[in-house]
């Protein structure tokens, strides 16, 4: 606004009126935007297993038959005559029942003591075949003898238990692996493949071959 001033010379000046400084309001500064965390939390990856391979029915009857000839071995130093025959039995036919489970073949306990028989009178010393000496009558009244008795208990019967049973688990594995029964199986038909094994474990004096090149 300008307005006329009076000045002692009478003429007028014209009088600027000041206009007071404008107040400026301070602009608040913008706000920090904090940006949140990412607290999207990242599980740890779960360690890779790599799956074991299947065990191979023929390793896993190898293991059956290995387990079960460690068993017969223990049944042979038993101090107690008929005991350990018993309990060799009882060895046997749990061998003959775990070998047709893994096949799938249905247990015949009667048919399994049948082969057990026939196939132990192909190896087993008799009084025809051997004399005296090979004779199992002769035996047993050695082993009633107290301290010659045990000698030659734990000089023989353990290896022969051994050795048996390892031809026995070998011939019902080859057996039931050909789709074989108890029903089908012919002991007169496999002695040969059963003295074969039979020998073979005894060379290893009484082991299966397979523990023996395991413990090599």
């Amino acid at each position: 606004m300008v307005s006329e001033k009076e000045t002692p010379g009478g003429k007028a000046k014209p009088e600027t009126a000041v206009a007071p400084p404008a107040t400026t309001t301070p602009t608040p500064a913008p706000e920090a935007v904090t940006a949140a965390p990412d607290t999207a939390s990242t599980s740890e990856a779960a360690p890779e297993t790599t799956p074991s391979a299947p065990v191979s029915t023929e390793a896993q009857a190898a293991e059956i038959i290995r387990k079960h000839v460690l068993l017969s071995a223990a049944a042979g130093v038993i101090p107690l005559n008929f005991v350990d025959t018993a309990a060799l039995a009882v060895v046997q036919l749990r061998l003959l029942k775990e070998l047709s489970e893994l096949h799938g073949v249905d247990f015949r306990g009667d048919i399994g003591r049948s082969a057990v028989g026939t196939l132990f009178a192909t190896v087993a010393p008799t009084a025809l075949a051997g004399g005296l000496l090979g004779s199992m009558a002769f035996n047993m009244a050695l082993r009633s003898v107290p301290v010659i008795g045990t000698v030659t208990r734990l000089a023989t019967q353990p290896a022969f238990n051994s050795a048996f049973t390892y031809a026995l688990g070998k011939v019902f594995q080859q057996h039931f692996a050909s789709g074989g029964t108890f029903l089908t199986f012919q002991p007169e038909k496999v002695k040969t493949y059963f003295r074969e094994k039979f020998e073979e474990a005894r060379r290893r004096k009484g082991a299966a071959p397979e523990a023996a090149e395991a413990a090599a």
